[in-house]
This record gives structure tokens, sequence and C-alpha cells, in this order.
């Protein structure tokens, strides 16, 4: 069994607030000491950051602390976009182990420094949760570099925020706040893990294959000319789809090569960076091959709110039998009121599927999660992790 419980507090008192999340976590999971302290911030906190671990640590009798400010912070209770808030997830089980770990230098030190702190850790069943700072790592080379044999692991989690400017943002492990590198937590034992991806965009056309590609360049899609294809398909958008989306059109690849009839969460969403007339073909920001499927896509609020509850509706049928014990919610700072002119839009199609469920998460700077089991860094996406006890 895993105990778990989430607290938060907006009291302008650091430890007033971390005091108050921690209590109401450690009430809501029922126990008297926690094995693993989950923390976000937003900035403000972070000046007194020693206070902060004190008041977790002393009401929570835990040392192992992690995680990292964030611009706008969010729990089962809602998301405090722009409000101070400080959360709180307190876990305990003998089912689970935790293994947090902290890294900095340079980008290939510090991948390498995950890798060899969590690497003797690992089991069959694993869940890396990492939180960079994208001032030092570049976060696609980062799970690159981390997934070296291939999404074995997944890897979920987002890249550090704080202030606006993006020139204040921390993470910490136990004791230490640091700016710059990365930390994060590798949980492994017996439960089970369900990931979902919302890339809040709408396909548009019908999937086609690649027949013809080199690295990231599109050659023949089904065929004929990649861009003579391209041009077919945005004939059928009409000028309020053109003037919701701001005119952006992306490539959706399937990253699966089994599944030949993709739906939303099967496309791994990527820039169209260059056209090529004379070739009549197509640039993608990630390498593509022949045989792939790939299907033009466009992202804009109405798409972003019809794949999150899809997305959602998936989840909570596949973990019908097994309940979560706990779920993440990492989104992008893209989206929010920004996207959807409200409040709480994400959170609560989650909490409608999900009563009751102990949820914690940020808006960071990139998010990751595996698509057609290979891990990848993606932006403008709300990545939703869900923990079940085996």
């Amino acid at each position: 069994m895993i105990h778990v419980g989430v607290g938060h507090s907006q009291s302008l008192s650091t430890t007033e607030a971390a005091e108050r999340a921690t209590r109401m976590a450690m009430g809501n999971a029922g126990i008297a000491k926690a094995d693993l302290a989950i923390v976000f911030a937003t900035i403000n906190y972070q000046v007194e950051y020693q206070e902060l671990y004190q008041a977790v640590q002393a009401n929570s009798s835990c040392d192992e602390l992690i995680g990292c400010s964030g611009m706008t912070i969010l729990t089962s209770a809602g998301e405090f976009e722009g409000e101070p808030a400080i959360a709180v997830m307190v876990l305990r089980s003998e089912e689970l182990s935790a293994i947090s770990f902290a890294a900095q230098g340079t980008e290939p030190e510090i991948s390498a420094q995950i890798q060899a702190q969590i690497q003797p850790e690992i089991r069959d069943n694993s869940l890396l949760v990492i939180f960079p700072d994208i001032r030092a790592v570049n976060p696609a080379e980062l799970v690159s570099h981390i997934d070296s044999d291939g999404a074995a692991l997944p890897i979920v989690g987002a890249a550090v925020s704080g202030d606006a400017t993006g020139a204040q943002m921390y993470h910490w492990k136990g004791e230490q706040a640091t700016e710059s590198g990365a930390t994060g937590v590798l949980l492994t034992g017996n439960f089970s893990t369900e990931i979902g991806v919302a890339q809040g965009c709408q396909p548009i056309g019908k999937p086609r294959e690649v027949t013809k590609a080199d690295g990231r360049v599109i050659f023949e899609l089904d065929g004929e000319p990649a861009l003579d294809s391209f041009k077919g398909t945005l004939q059928l958008l009409t000028q309020d789809d053109i003037r919701r989306s701001g005119g952006t059109v992306f490539v959706g690849i399937a990253m699966d090569a089994e599944n030949r009839n993709p739906t939303r969460g099967d496309f791994l969403i990527r820039n169209l960076v260059g056209i090529n007339e004379q070739h009549a073909a197509l640039a993608a920001s990630e390498e593509v091959t022949e045989g792939q499927l790939v299907q033009f896509h466009l992202r804009n609020p109405a798409a972003a709110a019809e794949e999150i509850q899809a997305i959602i509706a998936q989840l909570a049928e596949k973990t019908q039998a097994q309940p979560p014990a706990f779920g993440l919610y990492f989104n992008c700072l893209g989206r929010g009121k920004g996207l959807y002119g409200a409040a709480n839009h994400d959170i609560s199609i989650i909490q409608d599927k999900f009563p009751g469920l102990p949820i914690i998460g940020f808006f960071g700077n990139s998010e990751f999660a595996p698509i057609g089991g290979r891990n990848f860094s993606h932006a403008y996406t709300g990545v939703f992790v869900l923990c079940s006890a085996n």
C-alpha cells in the first residue's frame, strides 16, 4: 500500500506556509513519518529556503526532500497561477523506494552524474522524475543522454521555472537549494505507471506514410512530394482554423511503428522548420524514418481543451481496475489561463475523473514524457502521471 497526502498554503510567511502545507499533507496521508517529500514553491519563498526545508522536515520527519521552484504551483486543490503558493506531497510505503539526486556542471557532466546515481537502483518497475534548469542543459539532449537504453526507464517531469524573466529559478535536494544543474527522484518498487501526454493539437487531414526521407528532411508522403501533400492539407483549413492557431502548422510523428492507426497521444508534435521548393520537401525539428506515419496538426485552445479531456478519460478507463494512489501533473507555462482564458482548466478536468486523488505539480519551461516507448522533451504540453500500487 502507498500512503500519500498532498497539502498547500498561500501564507506569505515561508515557515508558516511550509508548516501548514506539510501538516495538511501528513494528515491527508494518515502517517506520522514520510519516506519522501516532494515540494514545489513559487519564487518568493526561495530567499528563505532553509526555513522552508526545516519546516517540512520537522513536520514530516523526512530528510528526503526533493523539488523546485515554479512560476505556477498546482495541487488537487487548484492551479495557483499568478499567486504565491507552497505545495507538499508526502509518501510512505514498503512497496516503493525513492532515490533522490542532484547534479551540477555542464550538460555532459550532469547527465553522467544522474546516470551514475540512478543506474545501480533501476528495477523493472521504475520511474525517473527530473527537474532540470534549461540555463544549464538542453532538455532534449539531457533526455537523450540519460535515455541511452531506449525508454526502458520512463522519464517524466518538467524544467524548473521561477520569475517571469527566467532569471530566478531554483531546485532543491534536502538542505541544498541551487541554480543550474538538475535534481530529481527515481521511484522503484511494486507499482505501475500510466502516463498521458496532452500536446494541445488538432490533427488535420489524415496520417500519411513517409516514403522518402533523409534525417529531418521529408521528401515524400504516400509516394507524393511532401510539399504537395502539405499544401493539399492546408486547403482543408478554414480562416477560423488559421486565426485560432496563429497560422502555425506542426507535424505529428507516430513513434510506435506497430501502431498503424495512431490517434491523439500517439504523435510526437514537432515544428516544421523549413520548406525546400526545389525538392518539394519539408524539414522537421525531429528525425523521421521511412515507414513512419506522420500527420499535420494545429495547436489552439479548442484543440487543447478537447485533447486534455480525451487523454484524461483514457487514463481513467485504463486505471479502473487498479486505481491510482497519486498523480503528478507537469504543465507548460504556455498553457493555463493564457491558453484557455480561465483558471484551473486542466486540474478541474483531472479532478472530475479522479476525485480526491492526491496530485502535485507545476508549470515548467519544458516537459518530459515518453511517446511510443521513447522518452522526449516536449513544449506546450501537459503530462499527467498516475502511480498505482500493484
